[in-house]
């Protein structure tokens, strides 16, 4: 997924931060969400002290998302706040369904 991204990291942060549908769709959100670094790697990166440049870009990535408290959970939150309109939707659809059902079986 790195790879694939162009945008520098900073920037991808501050779009997913300011929740910027326009920047960022929920299939990036969902990846971002999958690469946060767990426990562990944190642990390992706060105790880096050398040059950040010399780190790959996975572990550079790791400690952007650092920056930011709580970043998987702020994650979650945008990925609903784009997922919720499409969800409404499907869920009017769904319940049209059964208004529809329920208007048959009185009727009949």
């Amino acid at each position: 997924m790195l790879t694939k991204v162009k945008m520098p990291l900073p920037d991808m942060m501050a779009a997913a931060l300011a929740m910027d549908e326009s920047i960022l769709d929920a299939d990036q959100v969902e990846n971002l969400i999958k690469f946060c670094p767990t426990k562990e790697e944190m642990d390992l990166l706060k105790g880096y002290t050398g040059d950040k440049e010399l780190l790959g870009k996975c572990e550079q990535f790791f400690l952007e998302l650092m920056k930011v408290p709580r970043v998987e959970s702020k994650l979650r939150v945008f990925l609903f706040k784009i997922q919720f309109k499409a969800q409404v939707t499907d869920f009017k659809k769904s319940l049209t369904t059964v208004n529809s059902a329920c208007e048959e079986v009185r009727s009949s």
